[in-house]
């Protein structure tokens, strides 16, 4: 049997990683530094790969380090008065990892130490985001994931109905991947909370819903015009990254479409940043808290669900007795609505060859060009004129961009 150096070094590598870490907090009373927490992964290692010679090395390694943890512990609690076990159980992870390069895959092992890593270094923003969960928060989290881990396994994965594109899976599975989505931008508006700016709002704003944060924007100018600046530049920011958030769904649904959708959407995503640019103002210590409804609760996503059904067959149908015209009507009017919603259904029929390519990328950018407009009118009818005048000037040179890199494509 060759000897897996490789592996070993890994081993020692993941137990580096979570020892500087370690390192980095450690007191007087803490369990162990970075050279104890390269050796605690490179004893797993070796009794993993012992084990093959004496079955019993695993074992007996394991429960030698939790002997020593246990008595470590009770020493510095008794020394040091009542501690945490973070460190503690960071060792028993570590020790499972150094396990795992030699006998399982040392590539989970290196991607479950960088998770390890970052739980650990986030204990500070992970404390901020518990505190600011509120409890209807945490209920609404709880009840999506029974019905995104409990219920969505149940589902039936065939297709029926009319032209047979429902898939009660693959509809639910499509508004678990667009809520998860929007539930990581809100996390990290909680996390980042209103004294960060206006413009630290725009562009995290831009994740869950930048149509909440362009109709906030125009209601902050209406209130105050010193805010012109930065609010333009959240409105904006916040439009601009609906495109790269368009990116990430067809990357993860439909890898093949991006090649025609990626120009439009790169050309208005960055021209939306650098426009933005010009407008961007320090805005720390504004209060900039936005009202967005919990993404992951029962109610957004049932809508959501219905809506995204509702387009796949209209889309569909729109396709078979209108052709490409008709799937090009339905994306512009859909769009208004839910730039997610078509985005997914053109992603999935493209996928499954009901349409083209082309025909869906072309429909994906209409809808984000109807959706970046109405927005326009939003800054317009909400807000000051100068500010609707403003938003809505970078919104059409945002478009017109998108459009001719589409036409070029």
């Amino acid at each position: 049997m060759d000897f897996p150096v490789i592996k070993f070094l890994i081993a020692l590598a993941i137990g580096a990683l979570v020892g500087i870490e370690r390192e980095r907090k450690i007191k007087r009373t803490e369990f162990a530094g970075i050279r104890t927490f390269m050796l605690i992964s490179l004893v797993g290692a070796l009794s993993a790969y012992l084990s093959g010679t004496f079955f019993l090395a695993f074992p007996v390694a394991f429960l030698g380090l939790i002997l020593l943890i246990i008595v470590s512990y009770t020493a510095s609690t008794r020394e040091g008065g009542d501690i945490g076990i973070t460190g503690e159980v960071a060792a028993l992870v570590t020790f499972l990892l150094g396990a795992m390069c030699v006998a399982y895959d040392y590539r989970l092992a290196v991607m479950l130490s960088i998770i390890v890593t970052a739980i650990l270094a986030l204990k500070r923003y992970i404390h901020i985001a518990v505190r600011r969960i509120s409890e209807r928060e945490m209920i609404d989290t709880i009840k999506f994931l029974i019905i995104a881990f409990v219920i969505l396994p149940l589902l039936p994965d065939t297709s029926i109905g009319p032209w047979g594109v429902f898939n009660p899976y693959q509809v639910w599975l499509m508004v678990v991947f667009i809520s998860a989505i929007s539930y990581a931008g809100y996390i990290a508006m909680k996390i980042a909370g209103p004294e960060r700016g206006l413009g630290a709002t725009g562009i995290i704003g831009g994740l869950v819903s930048s149509t909440a944060v362009v109709t906030a924007m125009a209601g902050r100018v209406r209130e105050s015009e010193d805010l012109m600046g930065p609010a333009v530049f959240a409105a904006v920011i916040s439009s601009s990254m609906m495109f790269f958030r368009i990116l990430l769904e067809v990357s993860v649904i439909n890898t093949s479409l991006l090649v025609y959708v990626a120009p439009p959407m790169i050309t208005m995503g960055f021209l939306g940043v650098m426009l933005a640019a010009l407008f961007m103002r320090s805005s720390s210590g504004i209060d900039s808290e936005i009202k967005i409804e919990n993404p992951f609760s029962v109610k957004p996503a049932l809508i959501f669900g219905a809506l995204f059904l509702a387009i796949l067959f209209i889309s569909k149908a729109a396709s078979v007795y209108l052709g490409r015209g008709g799937v090009l009507v339905a994306s512009v009017i859909s769009g208004v609505a839910d730039v997610d919603a078509i985005t997914v259904s053109m992603s999935i029929l493209a996928s499954g060859g009901s349409i083209s390519q082309s025909t869906a990328a072309a429909a994906i950018t209409l809808a984000g060009v109807s959706n970046t407009l109405i927005k326009g009118g939003i800054a317009l009818v909400l807000g000051t004129k100068k500010f609707g005048r403003r938003v809505g000037t970078l919104f059409i040179a945002i478009v017109t961009a998108g459009l001719l890199a589409a036409l070029l494509t």
